[in-house]
């Protein structure tokens, strides 16, 4: 009985990463001291009650999963650790953070665990059956740890590319977690105020960085992914920003200095179509970013005093 059953549960085990606990060997077939045998001379704890089976490599998502195990009813994969899921700024790849009702086991090395209220299931997503919080309280989560408006919004925008929140879903569990005292809601509430759902996202956090730096100098807000039109509205270009009361684009250029000629040709081509658009191209790079923007900043006024000038 006890080989069948090592089959079975080694099938199941396929789908959680070659992780399993007490229950899943139980389910399996396995008898009280079968599993106190393999407990003792086959199986790799990692949590009280939790294990690895033999020949299993540890991996990061069977650590998350093992831990959401042993975290009990209720335990999720949250903050850094739920970020990697969905590639989002602050994921630190490697850490294992849950937030959970109650913890009583031993913190090991490398794990991160949140003693907070039981969250509510609308809160609550599965990743390949791993249960981790939604996008949405991430952003949240994430504000608590940095409360920056930047950082959240840099978040947002990041998150928003990939389709997982709207302004409606965010707001709703803003709203919703507003009053727990999470450290992070000021800057989140600040972060929802700039959002403008007409507004297409940012394609890159260096973009959504760029655009903090045309806002932190007191320029107009942008049009994000404009798109320029010739005089009789045939599609020219389409630029990451424009402020269109100048007739002005933006384009982040992380590459100027490693083109080839052909690159440059055709470069120079798309410039002088948007030119011919009657709009003026800038083009900001990660000296820009680095610097704080000031030059480009003052290369943009001095196009807007220069287009002010009569002829």
């Amino acid at each position: 009985m006890g080989n069948d059953a090592d089959r079975r549960l080694a099938r199941v085990a396929e789908s959680t990463d070659g992780y399993i606990d007490l229950a899943m060997a139980r389910a399996a077939g396995l008898t009280e001291s079968q599993i106190n045998r393999r407990r003792l001379n086959d199986w790799t704890s990692v949590h009280a009650g939790v294990f690895r089976l033999p020949g299993v490599p540890p991996t990061w998502r069977g650590e998350v999963r093992a831990a959401c195990w042993a975290g009990g009813d209720g335990a999720v994969a949250s903050h850094r650790c739920a970020a990697v899921f969905y590639e989002a700024p602050g994921r630190q790849h490697g850490l294992v953070e849950i937030a959970t009702p109650r913890w009583e086991r031993a913190v090991r090395a490398g794990i991160v665990v949140h003693e907070q209220r039981r969250l509510p299931e609308r809160d609550i997503t599965e990743v390949d059956g791993i249960p981790i919080v939604t996008p949405e309280l991430l952003v949240i989560q994430l504000a608590w740890l940095k409360p920056r408006i930047s950082y959240v919004e840099a978040v947002i925008h990041a998150l928003r590319r990939k389709r997982l929140i709207t302004y409606e879903s965010t707001h709703q569990t803003f709203v919703r977690h507003a009053r727990r005292g999470y450290r992070g809601i000021p800057a989140v509430r600040a972060a929802l105020k700039l959002w403008d759902p007409s507004q297409r996202p940012t394609e890159s956090e260096k973009e959504t960085l760029l655009l903090q730096v045309l806002r932190a100098h007191g320029l107009p807000d942008p049009v994000i992914q404009f798109e320029v039109l010739d005089k009789n509205g045939l599609f020219v270009a389409r630029t990451e920003f424009a402020i269109t009361n100048w007739k002005i684009t933006i384009d982040y250029d992380s590459m100027q200095e490693h083109l080839d000629e052909f690159q440059i040709a055709r470069d120079n081509r798309r410039r002088n179509r948007i030119m011919g658009a009657g709009y003026w191209p800038v083009v900001a790079r990660i000296g820009d970013l680095r610097s704080g923007g000031h030059q480009l900043v003052e290369e943009i006024l001095e196009i807007v005093r220069q287009n002010s000038q009569p002829a």
